[in-house]
């Protein structure tokens, strides 16, 4: 597992005399200064960045406005969030039944009802494709409450449906109304650019992997992914490039840690949040990239090299150059409405995509946590070390963060109700895991089998997240406490 060889195939073009371009940032062409494009790109990440960090006051809280559009919603009409819920849930598992019978030749789609419904995104593995029918089932019951008395219970169907379904239901597709305007418009490039010229001496990766880490981020790990498989089938990336930044960089979004603070009732503090979870992402990040087994992958492309050049510049020029990046993008982008109404559509799409899945593992946990002591006899080995670090609740912390490795939103459910402390810690970790085996791990195990990644080599991945993320969550955690921040 460790050793270079195990990488290895023989499908792949040889790397390791291929040496970057130097080049001073000045070479750079910038775009000219127009007026409709520049304001274009200014008033979308203004936006953006005004619905995920902006602190604002409401109802004699400090919350973002994310936190208010949301409680408006719920307030205003509640059994009309329920109804989009069970839609999503039937659309989720329809086109993914009709997707997985075309492709095991059940039934035969035309080639235009195969654009028309997108199999290609549907498509599954059949634990994955049986998650997202029996949620259907689930959400019939808990919708109109009929059912056993041990799944309509208030531990098991008030957190799964009428917090984690809500939740869900809500900040993806409205946080991806403004992703989608940081993204689309300039936004991405702008921050990525920014950050440049921290990705190599740090990570030893080219200045353009920030774009696929700000993709994730800002939008989901599977747009991260699909940035880099487009970079890497292009000679942008090797193999170990590829690796490093799929396991260390696609991390938790801004709308996921958004579902996940207003699930826990810590909205209020979401841009702290935010700031502590890339901290320990990037801290993390710039340990394993110099130890097995990422360390081992062998710098191996699989089409004709093209590393990027190694630009040159003070700080001055990097912002010229990421503001003409920015709005180089916004101008050949779309118009702000439209790339507001795509980013609603994939947000949809993406919830119909993951709440399934979500429901059934997220109810299937609550269950073991509720009746039997599966999560007590996992979490035991790191209930001491919760009490060293001085982690109030730590027994439900241990639990957090064993759950957070099946599921993001898994871990946040088993800390309901305890203390902010214990809130802030295990939504640091379970952030920044990275890799969690309901959709992320089997994603990366289909998308690049040609570098190739293992389920053997994710799961030591992720335990040598988790176990830098331990300590660096508790000092990060204790620290804001003490500065009187949480």
């Amino acid at each position: 597992m460790f050793g270079s060889q195990s990488w290895e195939d023989d499908d792949h073009v040889s790397g390791e005399s291929v040496k970057p371009d130097t080049k001073s940032i000045n070479d750079v062409t910038l775009v000219e200064k127009r007026l409709r494009p520049t304001l274009k790109f200014i008033i979308a990440f203004t936006a953006g960045a005004f619905f995920f960090l902006l602190p604002v006051q409401h109802n004699g809280q400090t919350t973002i406005p994310l936190d208010v559009l949301m409680t408006w919603i719920t307030e205003t009409s509640m059994l009309t969030v329920e109804i989009f819920i069970m839609g999503v849930l039937f659309a989720g598992g329809i086109l993914t039944t009709v997707t997985m019978l075309h492709y095991q030749g059940v039934i035969t789609l035309e080639e235009r009802t195969q654009k028309w419904l997108q199999i290609d995104y549907w498509q599954t593995s059949k634990p994955f494709w049986a998650f997202r029918v029996i949620a259907i089932f689930l959400g019939i019951a808990m919708f109109f409450g009929v059912g056993p008395e041990w799944l309509l219970a208030d531990n098991i169907t008030g957190i799964a449906w009428e917090v984690l379904m809500v939740t869900v239901a809500l900040v993806i597709p409205l946080g991806g109304i403004f992703v989608n305007l940081l993204a689309e418009l300039g936004g991405l490039q702008f921050i990525g650019t920014l950050a440049q010229p921290i990705m190599r001496p740090l990570f030893n990766l080219p200045g353009r992997s920030a774009l696929d880490s700000a993709a994730s981020w800002l939008g989901s790990f599977s747009v991260g992914y699909y940035l880099t498989r487009n970079v890497f089938d292009r000679g942008g990336y090797n193999k170990r490039e590829v690796f490093v930044i799929c396991t260390c960089f696609a991390t938790a979004n801004l709308g996921t840690v958004g579902a996940v603070a207003a699930v826990l009732e810590i909205l209020h503090i979401f841009p702290l949040l935010v700031a502590l979870y890339m901290i320990a992402t990037l801290i993390v990040a710039a340990v394993l990239v110099r130890i097995p087994p990422l360390s081992t992958v062998p710098e191996e492309y699989i089409a004709e090299p093209d590393p990027e050049p190694m630009f040159t510049g003070s700080v001055v020029d990097y912002l010229r150059f990421a503001f003409s990046e920015g709005v180089k993008t916004a101008e050949k982008g779309e118009s702000i409405p439209r790339a507001a109404i795509n980013g609603f559509v994939d947000g949809t799409k993406l919830t119909a995509m993951i709440i399934g899945t979500v429901l059934t593992i997220g109810t299937s946990v609550l269950l073991l946590e509720a009746y039997t002591p599966f999560f007590e006899y996992l979490a035991a080995p790191l209930v001491p070390l919760m009490t060293i670090l001085g982690i109030p609740d730590p027994e439900m912390a241990a639990t957090g963060i064993i759950g957070g490795t099946a599921e993001y939103f898994i871990g946040a459910t088993l800390v309901v109700g305890t203390d902010l402390v214990t809130k802030v810690f295990v939504v640091i970790i379970t952030s920044a895991q990275a890799i969690f085996f309901a959709a992320s791990a089997p994603m990366m195990v289909d998308m690049f089998d040609d570098v190739p990644m293992r389920f053997r080599d994710l799961t030591l991945i992720l335990i040598l997240r988790t176990a830098l993320l331990i300590p660096i969550a508790a000092v990060l955690t204790h620290g804001v406490a003490a500065l009187g921040l949480i």
